[in-house]
């Protein structure tokens, strides 16, 4: 058998034995008989294993363009990044509404030609004149002709009149009693919305005007109106495009959540046949913006399945579209669920969101008495490295911890065994800014990314004595130089 992993640099190889991280929620190494570009992506947990410790790691469908909505104008303002409109939005929501009592979309107001008159724009509407009308209507007549030859023509004269035949069709189609002529009439019109819909994006990534329902709201999200972010919000676009209506500001959190569901629905389809794209990231944390929208388990574990493969790495080094995901992937750690909460604090601080690794930390180690040993154990990390010194309030009570966090190991202070208690201590000294030398961690230095790693902190077994000096330390600093105040999540 051989062993298929994705790593940094794309699809590889390897005949190394099979290794799990005893840590890690996440456990996904496949065996597959043989491996080539296109086969289902495969996570590199064996990697993973080994990061954990060392503290970095490794990165049909109907026709969806058929039922975008119409354009229309967008709203001039968007607060989404800091969630105020969409507080204030909730208190107007009933949570009781139905699918069935939900207002229609604007995108099914036209495909059933119900449109708002107060929504077109007038001035792009065509002018017909009677030639031309009594021509449409003529064609749409012989559309249910017996003739398949003049059925064709038919059609084909009305896909070269385009868009303006579009009202008679849907008048059409509305009247029609024939089936199979029902069929050709709908057809017409998807097709000649599609068509419409390709201009526009052509339109649109030639950085013309052209408005879009949910591109204002995305737009202020993504920072920048450039043709990196209008290509990113086309992708999303034509793969799943109910998102961007959705994040319109005058829709509710209910709306967002459903076409959150829809986009993971697509996803869940496609996750063993295809990579997830950098649309497919986007999609799935731009409704979390919402904090009225709550992030679904599946959610939670594509997010994390898109950070382990080559997307992540992808969007990373996209100098116009990192810094937006990393803003966006913000909202993914504060809603994170225990059960993730270990590779949730490692892609947190791997991707360098100090605030919100903060906070989780704090929300952990005060409200969560059942973590687990690792989980806890990354929360000191995320305190080491994010923390403020008013923050030992809460490490204190972990410094008389003695369960065990990793298997004895061979450092140059000789074996050594650690326990949660030597990891608060080392948190301690990172949040007042002591060696980690001066408490008894010999030849340790801070990890510039995660705080500390793991296995480097312990005392040799053969002295623990070692271990209540350096705790005696701490706590006289502590009484020297005790906390300001509890500390508070920002």
């Amino acid at each position: 058998m051989i062993h298929v992993t994705l790593n940094r640099q794309g699809w590889g190889t390897s005949d190394r034995p099979e290794t799990r991280c005893s840590n890690s929620a996440h456990q996904r190494f496949i065996k597959i008989p043989h491996a080539t570009p296109g086969t289902a992506p495969v996570a590199d947990d064996s990697r993973k294993a080994q990061n954990r410790s060392s503290g970095s790691r490794g990165g049909g469908m109907s026709n969806p363009l058929r039922k975008l909505p119409r354009l229309q104008k967008a709203s001039a303002t968007f607060l989404i990044l800091l969630g105020l409109t969409f507080h204030s939005q909730a208190n107007c929501q009933d949570p009781t509404e139905t699918a069935a009592e939900a207002p229609t979309s604007n995108t099914e107001r036209e495909l059933n030609g119900q449109t708002d008159d107060s929504q077109k724009d007038d001035s792009s509407k065509p002018e017909l004149d009677q030639e031309t009308q009594e021509r449409i209507a003529t064609l749409i007549n012989q559309l249910g002709a017996p003739k398949f030859a003049l059925r064709e023509s038919a059609a084909d004269g009305l896909l070269k009149i385009g868009v303006p035949a579009l009202p008679a069709l849907r008048k059409a189609l509305e009247n029609a009693t024939e089936q199979e002529t029902k069929q050709r009439i709908d057809e017409l019109v998807g097709r000649l919305i599609d068509g419409q819909i390709e201009v526009q994006i052509q339109d649109f990534l030639l950085m013309k005007d052209v408005k879009f329902d949910g591109w204002n709201e995305i737009r202020t999200v993504l920072g920048n109106d450039n043709i990196p972010t209008r290509k990113l919000f086309t992708e999303i676009l034509t793969q799943h495009p109910g998102l961007p209506e959705a994040m319109q500001i005058e829709l509710t959190p209910r709306d967002r959540s459903i076409a959150l569901q829809k986009v993971i629905n697509v996803m869940e389809e496609k996750k063993s046949k295809e990579m997830p794209t950098t649309a497919n990231a986007f999609a799935l944390l731009l409704p979390l913006t919402d904090p009225n929208v709550k992030m679904p388990a599946a959610c939670e574990n594509l997010v994390i399945d898109i950070l382990q493969f080559s997307t992540g790495t992808t969007i990373r080094n996209d100098p116009n579209l990192s810094g937006p995901f990393k803003a966006l992937l913000a909202y993914w750690v504060i809603q994170s669920s225990p059960e993730n909460r270990e590779d949730t604090f490692f892609y947190g601080m791997d991707w360098g969101l100090d605030r919100a690794c903060r906070q989780l930390a704090l929300n952990t180690l005060t409200t969560q008495e059942d973590a687990s040993v690792n989980v806890v154990a990354a929360s000191l990390q995320a305190l080491a490295k994010c923390g403020v010194r008013q923050d030992a309030a809460v490490v204190i009570k972990l410094l008389d911890d003695a369960r065990p966090v990793s298997p004895p190991a061979f450092t140059a202070q000789g074996k050594i065994s650690n326990q949660l208690s030597d990891l608060a201590i080392a948190s301690i000294a990172c949040l007042y800014g002591i060696e980690f030398e001066d408490v008894g961690f010999k030849g340790v230095k801070p990890d510039p990314k995660f705080g500390f790693i793991v296995k480097e902190i312990g005392f040799p077994e053969n002295e623990p004595e070692k271990r209540k000096e350096a705790q005696e330390m701490i706590r006289a600093i502590l009484s020297a130089r005790p906390p300001l105040q509890l500390p508070l999540a920002d």
